[in-house]
């Protein structure tokens, strides 16, 4: 089959994403909807979710299930929480859910594999300003996954493991929360920040077993320190079992 005239235009978005792009994308740079049933049946190209192709066989890096929960959901989707803070640099929080940000108005409907969290507070000051891919500012990630855990510890060893590691300062992580908006641990995230500016650099990071992030490398992530649960996800993560094939009509 010959390669169709929208070829050129589509591998360049797909390969900005790590071989991943939106069909309504693909159309729109020229590939016809035959084309790309043809490439998904012969098995050179995957729809792992719905809206999303994979232009490449094999089984997905971590970096590509990243990029097919964003082109899924669509315009405004962001990257957030222990997902978009591993993209920043912390190590020692992986969780194997997507946990995907999107802004008021929208209402995206469920994705296997994947958090869709609401934030009525989401400008550019909270968006990381290089766009591959899209993802909160580690502050901001950090700060969200104190708020969304389950327990005072697991708060404790986020914000202090940022701070640890060199990534932010306390000083930053408190001008994140009072800019943030409604958010439901406020309180004891002060408290927090508090404690570490009066201790700096004697608070242990205080976290056990798991493994250490692997998103940077597009390794799959092969395991977390913390658990998904301890962040408060709801029944929309599915952090066992791999995206399924779509059988959407394209």
């Amino acid at each position: 089959m010959a390669p169709d005239p929208g070829q050129r235009s589509w591998q360049k978005t797909a390969d900005h994403q790590c071989g991943v792009i939106s069909i309504r994308a693909a159309v729109a740079a020229g590939t016809t909807r035959s084309a790309i049933r043809w490439r998904v049946r012969s098995g050179r190209w995957q729809r792992p979710l719905p809206g999303v192709l994979v232009t490449r066989p094999g089984p997905l890096t971590r970096m590509q299930l990243l990029w097919c929960a964003l082109e899924s959901i669509g315009p405004g989707a962001v990257l957030g929480g222990a997902c978009a803070a591993a993209l920043g640099g912390l190590h020692g929080f992986d969780e194997e859910s997507v946990t995907v940000l999107v802004p008021p108005g929208r209402r995206p409907g469920p994705r296997p594999g994947v958090v869709i969290r609401h934030s009525a507070q989401l400008g550019p000051a909270d968006v990381c300003p290089r766009p591959y891919p899209p993802r909160t500012r580690l502050a901001r990630s950090v700060v969200d996954m104190a708020d969304w855990a389950a327990r005072p510890q697991v708060s404790h060893a986020v914000l202090a493991a940022a701070v640890h590691q060199r990534l932010t300062t306390v000083a930053e992580l408190r001008d994140v929360t009072r800019a943030r908006g409604p958010i439901r641990q406020r309180n004891l995230i002060t408290k927090i920040l508090s404690d570490l500016e009066r201790v700096h650099g004697s608070v242990p990071i205080g976290c056990q077993d798991g493994t250490l992030n692997n998103a940077r490398s597009g390794r799959p992530s092969v395991g977390r320190m913390i658990p998904t649960q301890e962040y408060g996800s709801s029944a929309l993560s599915s952090t066992a079992t791999p995206l399924a094939a779509q059988s959407e009509r394209i």
